[in-house]
């Protein structure tokens, strides 16, 4: 699925990288999806690759300020697959981002289709695995990763337009922040 994402910068897109290798090798989880593009997403919709949702992001970003998030720990959105996650503050530079984006991008015709990428439900993230957990025993994982280093401050200077690969993500395009 299209979508908005903030690609991390070093050192924290290093640090994501050499855990999803420490999760291959140590717990034998496949570098599925999200495969090997360290990001946070802030709008998911069906339609954000196209032409007209091009120049809505460029004006968002354009007018918001760069900023930091900050990460706080470990995190697992339950469902089939779950999904294992650090799990990011939502600051209110950053809800305002996402919420900028969804009524910017739906007023040009372009919704988020993600329920969970809705602003009143978006809850930022990174993610660690996702759709590449069948038969693996999480408690191990988990236990690994708690006891790692997770608290990062993160700064989100940029907006990527990307799209979603089988096994990572192409980026379409990226905007500064503040212009």
């Amino acid at each position: 699925m299209p979508g908005v994402i903030a690609l991390l910068p070093e050192p924290f897109a290093a640090r994501v990288e050499a855990l999803w290798d420490r999760i291959e090798r140590d717990f034998e989880v496949p570098r599925g999806y999200p495969g090997a593009i360290p990001h946070l997403t802030f709008h998911l919709g069906s339609h954000d690759i196209d032409a007209g949702a091009d120049e809505v992001i460029r004006r968002v970003a354009a007018r918001t300020a760069p900023f930091t998030v900050h990460s706080a720990g470990l995190g697992v959105f339950s469902g089939s697959p779950p999904v294992v996650h650090i799990m990011v503050a939502r600051s209110p530079a950053a809800a305002a981002l996402a919420q900028s984006l969804e009524t910017e991008l739906a007023a040009a015709g372009y919704p988020a289709t993600d329920p969970y990428f809705a602003p009143d439900k978006w809850m930022p993230h990174i993610t660690m695995a996702n759709r590449n957990l069948e038969g693996i025993d999480l408690g191990p994982l988990l236990a690994w990763l708690a006891g790692r280093d997770l608290t990062w401050a993160i700064p989100v200077a940029t907006l990527s337009i990307a799209r979603e690969t089988e096994l990572s993500a192409e980026i379409l395009g990226t905007f500064p922040l503040g212009g």
